[in-house]
């Protein structure tokens, strides 16, 4: 008997050693797999046992569709920093291609999901930890704006986080970062007040504004180009439960509208209500095949109807929708992932009512040209960089971007959801058809602004978006880059090339 367990024991021992063989051989003999990353995933399996994931059992989703098509050789989850310092030296070391995902948010293979290379998914970093007595929360690489809302909530805290639960604090932060409570505090990147950093030597050092400083100051706005980041610490404040109201309006109630969203954008009566937000949206709906104006108003205090909106709350509405609840409320919603296609575009002006009307007319005529594509979902959103978010960029040092004005810029984002691959080039040719014409709308108008937002910014727009940082910034951005990553592992030319390179 004795001998027969230990046969049977032989057997299952074989049969696991041989199952793990022939799933790892069955990746390795892949001919689309560089064999750089073929020896980079065999010691990367070896070293990180089950946060180690082969592509043909792997369980893992990601928000576009385009990015979950992409085919990585493997897909590894550290857990800490000296995790982060270990991949990359195996990374490196093979000179393997990478991805790093946070929330996964971006829309094109190799931001997020790797092709043919090794994506580090960094969503086991996610921890938030209250510091000093409420005031400061030290938050992992790979949280989601939900996660880090309601681990703050338990406090009766905030942060300056996004609209929408699953985008990651990584990306969401190095590039910018707009929230509802932006009026208030400012955009994301101006309230970090220290980055936990993984340079391309593997070295894990702080950023600060008194250490560190010009890396610091590149992570305030440069994007992927200079480290992996596995901790933000940030400001956080006391925060109630907030107002949000959704409403839409009769084509013939258009032009009222936005005058009086040009009012909210504008006057400094108005803007001075720093509980005040107001996003602005124009969506084609295949449905009813028409297109439809809304508003969100956001107000920063659970108070019913504020007074602020009070002039828009006149214009008959065709629904109206609100709720007083937690931020991790308003930003949970239910996006089916990896299911849909995603295609943003962006371009920044100043003030002009013109321009919107001018900008709703151009994308009516652009979507009518292929609004048959399959679930296309477009819509034509504008909301300010307010003046207050402009003041905060001049803190601690000012930040990369390079807007150095007091008055406010509208932002505007062209955000187009479709089915299928074979529309992609339809939704494309559209978009970058909006963008050119209200490019020209805005030179003729002399509101046009050369500042991109990088995470509103298509990848047709990727050789101009730092641009608009100022020749200044982008000289300071690319000799601090050569001084932390002499390889050029985050440039384009090296190991990661998703997202907006600047060399």
């Amino acid at each position: 008997m004795t001998q027969l367990l230990l046969l049977l024991a032989c057997l299952i021992a074989l049969g696991h050693a041989t199952a793990s063989i022939s799933e790892s051989d069955s990746n390795l003999s892949d001919p689309t797999v560089p064999t750089a990353c073929q020896q980079a995933c065999s010691e990367l399996s070896s070293t990180f046992g089950p946060a180690f994931h082969w592509p043909h059992n792997d369980n893992f989703t990601i928000w576009d569709a385009k990015q979950q098509e992409a085919h990585p050789a493997c897909r590894v989850e550290p857990s800490s920093a000296q995790d982060v310092a270990s991949i990359l030296d195996i990374l490196v070391g093979h000179w393997c291609y990478f991805s790093v995902k946070g929330g996964g948010h971006s829309r094109n293979p190799e931001d997020s999901n790797s092709v043919g290379g090794v994506t580090v998914d960094l969503n086991r970093l996610s921890s938030v930890e209250v510091l000093l007595g409420g005031t400061k929360a030290r938050i992992g690489g790979g949280a989601t704006t939900l996660q880090v809302y309601r681990a703050l909530e338990a406090h009766n805290l905030s942060f300056v986080g996004g609209r929408v639960g699953s985008v990651g604090m990584g990306g969401f932060t190095l590039g910018g970062g707009t929230s509802p409570f932006s009026n208030k505090y400012g955009w994301s990147l101006d309230n970090v007040y220290e980055y936990e950093a993984v340079l391309a030597n593997g070295t894990i050092t702080n950023a600060s504004e008194s250490h560190n400083s010009d890396l610091y100051f590149a992570l305030r706005g440069g994007g992927n180009n200079f480290a992996i980041i596995t901790a933000f610490t940030v400001r956080t404040f006391s925060q109630s439960p907030v107002f949000t109201s959704t409403t839409t309006y009769a084509a013939n109630q258009s032009e009222q509208v936005l005058d009086r969203v040009y009012d909210l954008y504008t006057d400094k009566i108005l803007t001075s209500d720093k509980e005040m937000g107001y996003d602005l949206y124009y969506t084609y709906s295949s449905e009813s095949d028409r297109f439809i104006l809304s508003g969100t108003q956001r107000y920063g205090k659970p108070i019913q109807n504020p007074s602020v909106f009070q002039a828009i709350d006149r214009i008959p509405t065709l629904s109206r929708s609100t709720n007083i609840g937690p931020m991790s409320q308003v930003v949970d919603g239910n996006e089916e992932m990896g299911t849909t296609r995603h295609l943003f575009a962006t371009l920044t002006v100043a003030p002009s009512r013109s321009f919107l009307s001018q900008g709703l007319r151009v994308f009516e005529q652009e979507v009518e040209a292929i609004k048959t594509v399959a679930g296309l979902i477009p819509n034509f959103i504008c909301y300010p960089l307010q003046r207050n978010a402009l003041a905060a960029m001049k803190q601690r040092g000012g930040n990369a971007l390079g807007i150095d004005q007091d008055e406010p810029l509208f932002l505007v984002l062209i955000s187009t959801a479709w089915s299928n691959s074979t529309d992609d080039a339809a939704v494309n040719r559209m978009t970058a058809n909006i963008i050119q014409r209200l490019s020209v709308a805005a030179n003729d108008l002399g509101v046009a602004s050369q500042y991109k937002y990088i995470n509103y910014a298509s990848a047709a727009q990727a050789s101009t978006v730092f641009d608009g940082y100022g020749d200044e910034n982008v000289h300071r951005l690319k000799i601090i880059q050569k001084a932390v990553d002499p390889h050029g592992v985050f440039t384009s030319q090296g190991l990661w090339h998703g997202f907006m390179k600047l060399l």
